[in-house]
């Protein structure tokens, strides 16, 4: 989705009404329509990510996962630039049964040995 809508759209789908998402030099961002403006200015921007742990609750109601990123992007002088890192997303089951998340944050990081995501 976040190819072919855009990451904000994509983002703010995935969001419970009141997800936060944590990011580094800014005040929490709240709710779905602050996560989708967050990303207004990534168009034609690429995110991969691919998580590489799970875990669910034994109510059956929350779970999170981990993985790495990749942010494809074009700086101010149109030079394509690549930043890497690594998530963690904590996710609540709706009651229309449907997974959303209500927590994402992420650092960055040095690229991986391995720099191919794949999802």
């Amino acid at each position: 989705m976040a190819a072919d809508s855009g990451i904000g759209s994509a983002f703010a789908y995935f969001a419970a009404d009141s997800a936060t998402m944590l990011r580094r030099g800014s005040v929490p961002i709240v709710g779905r329509d602050a996560i989708r403006e967050l990303y207004t200015d990534t168009t034609g921007a690429i995110l991969r990510w691919a998580p590489y742990f799970a875990d669910i609750a034994a109510s059956g109601d929350l779970g999170y996962t981990l993985g790495k990123s990749q942010f494809i992007y074009k700086d101010s002088t149109g030079a394509e630039k690549t930043s890497h890192g690594y998530y963690v997303t904590l996710w609540k089951l709706q009651p229309d049964g449907k997974w959303k998340y209500v927590l994402d944050t992420g650092v960055s990081a040095p690229p991986p040995l391995d720099t191919t995501i794949k999802h």
